[in-house]
């Protein structure tokens, strides 16, 4: 009677290994989108008629729910045409020191998942066309060209979207995960 049994032992071995190596294949995929989180944007705008540039640098280095982040007031000159470049950077306290670590040339070799809006209020205060392009001919917006208008104050937000598998010619800034998603307060005189 022990010898009948045995094959019965041996079969339900083999189903609970089948069983146990199937749901494994049924795990969550991994996130493709790891990267360090953005602390740092420097938005750079130099006027293309000469002159000084303007910079605004909005700064978080403690991250979300720390101590508010420190943002520059965007300052331009009224019915002025700037080009524009975009940087963000990763900083990180070791102690005594921090590291940091430029992302922008991250963001353009993965140019086709990743793309910079730039939403203005009130509309028309300041108008950017984002210049450089990606491997399929689709904008990024690390570079700009932006025209004010007369003057006035409002706002300027920029956002960072990340779309892998997303990203046409009509996305916009609802496509994706926001990497970043920060404000300037923008005066034009």
């Amino acid at each position: 009677m022990k010898k009948s049994f045995r094959p019965y032992i041996a079969f339900l071995l083999m189903g609970s290994l089948l069983t146990f190596s199937a749901c494994k294949d049924e795990e969550d995929p991994e996130p493709d989108h790891e990267h360090d989180a953005v602390t740092t944007v420097t938005l750079t705008l130099t006027p293309t008629s000469g002159g000084q540039a303007v910079t605004a640098t909005w700064e978080d280095h403690d991250g979300p729910g720390g101590n508010a982040p420190e943002i520059d007031e965007l300052v331009l000159s009224a019915n002025t045409t700037y080009t524009g470049s975009i940087t963000f950077a990763s900083e990180e306290e070791h102690g005594d020191h921090h590291d940091t670590h430029d992302l922008t040339e991250e963001i353009r070799e993965e140019g086709t998942a990743h793309e910079i809006f730039y939403l203005v209020t009130p509309q028309g205060l300041v108008t950017f066309n984002k210049t450089d392009k990606d491997a399929n001919n689709l904008p990024i917006g690390l570079e700009t060209t932006a025209t004010t208008s007369a003057a006035g104050t409002g706002k300027v937000r920029i956002i960072l979207k990340h779309q892998p598998g997303t990203k046409t010619s009509t996305s916009n800034e609802n496509t994706g995960e926001s990497d970043v998603d920060i404000t300037f307060d923008t005066r034009v005189q």
